[in-house]
């Protein structure tokens, strides 16, 4: 276990939406890299508290179960989900989580990657709820790529968070989504992809690219955001993307450079796939 004194300032903080939590802006995601020593660092030096993980990844995994360890369970937030979309499935999944981590309560689960309707009927989301209102789950989101659905979930089942994919080249969630999303109860929004999977780290006909550090200030520059997922090689990059976080959000003419950019981006082979990672 190490003990760590902040070198920096902290990332910003901010509230998921209707949820209540308080947590870090930028957040930590996937096994691309980081290890447990550099999830640790995260915290105690960065500010990072939201961390999104399931024991698959097993660098970040053990980092958070580091963190709960050493007593900082109330200052992070963990967020996880079920793959399965059935009630069985879920129940499964957030009694394996909670296992997992040794904890009480999940502060976000999820239902994963949702590709149709069908996978929120039948005892789906009734399990989902009773995971809810047993206090195993303290919010409940779904990840999704499919935004006019996304919009139609939040209001049908009244979602706690939404997790989409939002970025330069793919800024259809602000018309989709955030124009309708207002005051304070609406749903939280977690954004990922927010390098396009690196395609706007690159340059096309021309123009860009944008640093990896921009990408996540485009996203959080969006008030309608309130997290932004990152998965960085390693903690050098962690480091300067929470370095571009703490800047705030582009200016407004590096904004319409990147937006034009990211036109470009979607314009070009490749440049629509709706898979991949953070």
């Amino acid at each position: 276990m190490i003990h760590l004194v902040s070198t920096h300032d902290p990332v910003p903080e901010t509230t998921l939406g209707r949820t209540g939590i308080i947590t870090s802006k930028l957040g930590l995601a996937g096994s691309y890299g980081i290890d447990a020593d550099a999830t640790e660092r995260a915290f105690h030096e960065l500010g990072v508290r939201y961390f999104f993980v399931t024991p698959r990844m097993s660098g970040l995994f053990e980092g958070v179960k580091r963190l709960i360890k050493a007593g900082h369970r109330d200052a992070i937030t963990i967020a996880t989900g079920a793959n399965i979309p059935t009630g069985f499935g879920v129940r499964g999944a957030i009694d394996k989580a909670l296992k997992s981590f040794g904890v009480d309560r999940i502060d976000v689960f999820h239902l994963f990657w949702v590709q149709a309707h069908w996978y929120v009927t039948g005892g789906t989301w009734p399990a989902m709820r009773e995971a809810k209102e047993s206090g195993k789950a303290r919010s409940l989101a779904v990840s999704i790529h499919d935004r006019p659905m996304a919009r139609q979930l939040a209001n049908e089942l009244t979602l706690d968070a939404l997790m989409i994919r939002y970025n330069a080249a793919h800024r259809g969630a602000e018309k989709d989504i955030f124009d309708s999303l207002d005051g304070e109860s609406r749903p939280g929004i977690i954004a990922y992809t927010a390098t396009r999977w690196g395609r706007l780290l690159k340059p096309a006909k021309g123009l860009g690219p944008m640093t990896a550090g921009e990408c996540y200030q485009f996203a959080i520059g969006n008030p309608k955001v309130d997290i932004v997922l990152n998965g960085p090689a390693n903690y050098e990059e962690l480091a300067e993307n929470a370095a571009a976080v703490r800047r705030g959000p582009l200016s407004s003419a590096r904004l319409a450079e990147v937006r034009s950019f990211g036109d470009v981006i979607r314009g070009t082979p490749g440049g629509s796939l709706a898979f991949g990672g953070i």
